[in-house]
């Protein structure tokens, strides 16, 4: 269930969702999965989402110095004890993104 005003709240606030970006690059993999999850409800509640999704990443990323989706291409990368939860999540992220915009 979504709770519209929330949702708006997110939306408005950037920072929301650069900190949920933020949460992606995190050595617990719990954490990891529901963010991913909450970024993935985010994305797909309205096609004007993803542009806000991207801004986010690329503040994020820009202030580490580090290259544009990186916390994701780190999840994709992974070698070791592989989660194809979190791949397939990732995934889905990067798909529904990149048809969105």
């Amino acid at each position: 269930m979504l709770y519209v005003d929330g949702m708006n709240g997110v939306i408005n606030h950037n920072e929301t969702i650069q900190w949920l970006y933020t949460l992606i690059g995190s050595k617990f993999r719990l954490v990891v999965k529901t963010a991913l999850k909450l970024l993935l409800v985010f994305v797909e509640y309205t096609e004007s989402n993803a542009p806000l999704l991207i801004q986010a990443v690329s503040t994020v990323d820009e202030k580490r110095g580090a290259k544009p989706w990186s916390n994701i291409m780190e999840i994709l990368e992974e070698k070791d004890g592989v989660d194809t939860e979190l791949l397939v999540y990732a995934m889905t992220l990067v798909n529904k993104v990149c048809l969105l915009c």
